[in-house]
């Protein structure tokens, strides 16, 4: 299910809409196409029925009101009947024909052996005794009769209740076995004509709601490079507003401060003067702090140069440069890397370790810091974890660059921002970046 789901994340909005909508589509035209095959199929067989019931009602009056009156037909009455199913189309036709009564007997047949007979009878004769009109194709194969059995030919059943002229009683149902080979050829060829302008109108639908869809895919992605640009651009003038003021900080208070300190050191007070010199003392401390602070603040906000260095060396900095202020350990497992990446890829890279770091020192005391980094030859994956308390909320982490700042920083860039906590367990913070779009090259 996590495979199938990283799969469809992986297509693109336009591929995932074109696939769902051959999905819908497509089931949708299935259904009405079978459901007007299925209509098409019932109306041809009602046709037909309603077609032999009038065939019926024509020579009932001639040839069949002698059952109103008794249980069996003249001789006269089945010579009629007999020349009438073989001297028209209709006739032609008909394999066999029987006449029931509702008791069950036959009194006219085709087949003069089942006449006089009892025989089998089926839901469809039961309801032709009860007045309805019913027709279904038949496989002569299943048929009870030994005649119809041995036809090799595709059979339309037909069922038509005889009614009484003198009322509106059934006398009798009268059962028509027909040939319907061309009937059946004439519904293939209906169905495939129906199928074939229901699947034309379908791919009519889908390729036009593709064409939408693409269209607006299109604009939605120049609008999002546009606006990927821009961010990029923005991360771009931060970092050098950044650089600046951290520039501006190491060469502004903090020379400053380090003046002070020097001239500081020759106003220091004799010995003998025990309480000017624990004031001294005090005031020196507190400017040593405060270039301590300013010196990390600046270091912080401006990164140093890291075009030339790979990115594996850009980690290595990163963590050495976090020993250095925080006086902690940090345990680095470093992988084989990509040597070249964009500068954009290597400092935000270097963001993600120092915060990762900064945070871990500030909300776990340093301890289990690990930086863990690898590729897959697809992914670069970082990883800055700790064995700390952990946090409830996300948003309780990381001040500084912030949480927040770095994932937008990393997303722009189209990389992937998660953060793994829960109380008591630690915290996982954990960027990663397709190959494709950092420019890395191997060395």
């Amino acid at each position: 299910m996590v495979s199938l789901r990283s799969s469809w994340d992986s297509l693109s909005l336009v591929r995932q809409f074109a696939l769902m909508a051959c999905i819908v589509v497509g089931t949708g035209m299935m259904v009405l196409g079978a459901f007007v095959s299925a209509e098409i199929e019932a109306d041809v067989v009602h046709n037909a029925a309603a077609e032999t019931a009038l065939y019926v009602s024509s020579f009932n009056a001639t040839y069949l009101e002698e059952l109103t009156t008794g249980t069996a037909l003249s001789e006269e009455a089945m010579r009629m009947l007999d020349a009438s199913f073989t001297r028209t189309e209709l006739g032609r036709q008909i394999i066999s024909v029987k006449i029931w009564q509702p008791d069950g007997h036959v009194v006219y047949s085709t087949i003069p052996d089942f006449i006089s007979s009892t025989s089998w009878t089926n839901p469809s004769l039961r309801k032709a005794l009860k007045g309805e009109v019913s027709a279904q194709f038949g496989n002569p194969a299943d048929d009870p009769d030994a005649i119809v059995r041995g036809l090799s030919v595709s059979l339309l059943k037909i069922y038509v209740p005889i009614h009484s002229l003198r009322g509106d009683h059934v006398v009798a149902a009268a059962e028509f076995f027909t040939r319907a080979d061309g009937l059946k050829a004439d519904l293939k060829t209906a169905r495939l004509d129906t199928w074939i302008a229901v699947s034309g109108i379908g791919l009519v639908k889908i390729v036009l709601l593709y064409g939408i869809v693409w269209r607006g895919n299109k604009t939605i992605e120049s609008q999002r490079a546009v606006l990927v640009d821009a961010r990029r651009a923005s991360i771009e003038t931060s970092e050098r507003f950044l650089r600046r003021i951290g520039a501006e900080l190491h060469d502004g208070p903090a020379q400053l401060i380090g003046l002070a300190l020097l001239r500081l050191d020759a106003l220091r007070p004799p010995p003998a003067r025990d309480s000017q010199s624990e004031v001294f003392e005090k005031i020196r401390t507190v400017l040593q702090d405060c270039l301590r602070e300013i010196r990390h603040l600046s270091a912080g906000l401006a990164p140093p140069h890291l075009d030339n260095l790979a990115v594996g060396k850009v980690l290595e900095l990163a963590v050495r440069q976090h020993e250095q202020r925080s006086g902690s350990i940090v345990h680095a497992d470093i992988g084989v890397l990509p040597a070249k990446m964009s500068s954009l890829h290597k400092v935000c890279i270097y963001r993600v370790v120092q915060e990762g770091l900064n945070n871990a020192y500030r909300h776990a005391a340093g301890i289990g810091q690990t930086v863990h980094a690898f590729s897959d030859g697809n992914e670069l994956v970082i990883e800055v974890i700790d064995k700390g308390p952990g946090f409830s909320s996300p948003n309780k982490g990381g001040s500084g660059l912030g949480l927040a700042g770095l994932r937008d920083r990393v997303e722009t860039l189209g990389g992937k921002f998660s953060l793994e906590t829960e109380l008591g367990s630690g915290t996982k913070l954990r960027a990663s970046f397709e190959l494709a779009s950092t420019g890395a090259k191997d060395a």
